[in-house]
């Protein structure tokens, strides 16, 4: 992605004046699982536009359409990124870090099926690896292996043997979408909420995570279970599609950490991840940052975000990952 330098070459997309603007006043740009879920949610509707306002950082989305338009619009793409993933995109793949021969056909395919840059961002599910990851062939190695394993990418909130179409797939049944049909319909009804400014709540098991503070100590029973959004957690997961496992290396701290930007001014998710990649020397705006941490319980390994703060303007520095 080129580079910025200064904020006078990154103009801001012009308002038409049949836009609406719609403030998701349920979540805030402190949040890290809701920023993904806005970028989530912009890359889903075709000239949306993003931004940042207040203390509390709420995102403001600015596209073309009614509320019953976007809605529909969101539901529709929504269902055809996330639904039936493995009988798909990831077919025949049940294990977060798959071995490189299998990694590489995924790779290709999705190269094969991309007519463009913004196709292939928004619909790579092989995102969902850390395909830079050398670690594991260390480790294949010694075991004299012929083919190695990738590691999973770190913003995939995945736990033991979970899987990403299956956690996926867990994700909807939240929302009692058993079809495509009734996903889309039951989907278009939430995001109506969060521009009304709701959201579900379901009792989930470990899985996809995003929207889960930390996880919740290991019940008696053997199982993890914790308050989620349904709803958040799949725009989430449509977000973290949009990066790069491994993009750029942190100075200090933990080893793996997500940070963003919040812009006060309407961006594209291009120039919104353009901003995220390179970011330029003293960016005049807000960047925040959230460790990504793993669980120390017994059982199951989770990974959870931690509790963002804000970075200062001389430490900005690095990607969403190491």
């Amino acid at each position: 992605m080129s580079e910025v330098t200064e904020m006078s070459e990154m103009p801001a997309p012009t308002e038409r004046p049949s836009d609406y603007q719609y403030r998701l006043a349920a979540l805030s740009g402190h949040r890290p699982a809701h920023v993904l879920a806005c970028w989530g949610l912009t890359s889903l509707l075709t000239g949306a536009a993003l931004h940042f306002e207040g203390d509390w950082a709420v995102p403001v989305l600015t596209w073309a359409g009614d509320a019953d338009a976007l809605a529909q619009a969101a539901a529709k793409a929504l269902v055809a990124g996330t639904w039936d993933l493995e009988n798909r995109s990831l077919q025949g793949v049940k294990t977060t870090t798959p071995s490189r021969t299998v990694a590489n056909a995924l790779s290709r395919a999705a190269w094969k099926a991309s007519r463009d840059a913004a196709g292939l961002i928004a619909n790579n599910v092989v995102q969902t690896y850390d395909l830079s990851d050398l670690s594991a062939s260390s480790k294949s190695a010694k075991k004299q292996k012929t083919d190695i394993q990738v590691g999973a990418a770190a913003l995939t909130l995945l736990s033991s043997k979970s899987y990403s179409a299956k956690s996926v797939r867990d994700t909807w049944s939240l929302l009692s979408a058993g079809a495509p049909e009734a996903a889309r319909a039951t989907a278009a009804v939430e995001i109506a909420r969060l521009l009304d400014g709701r959201l579900a709540v379901a009792e989930a098991k470990p899985g996809l995570r995003f929207s889960a503070s930390q996880p919740t100590p290991r019940l008696t029973s053997g199982s993890e279970k914790c308050d989620v959004h349904p709803l958040i957690d799949l725009l989430a997961f449509c977000g973290q599609l949009l990066l790069q496992p491994a993009q750029r290396p942190v100075s200090s701290g933990p080893r793996k950490v997500f940070t963003w930007v919040l812009n006060p001014v309407p961006l594209t998710i291009t120039m919104i991840l353009d901003l995220h990649e390179s970011p330029p020397d003293r960016l005049p705006w807000p960047r925040w940052s959230s460790a990504i941490l793993l669980s120390s319980q017994p059982g199951p390994a989770i990974s959870f975000l931690g509790p963002a703060k804000e970075e200062p303007a001389a430490v900005a520095q690095g990607g969403s990952r190491d």
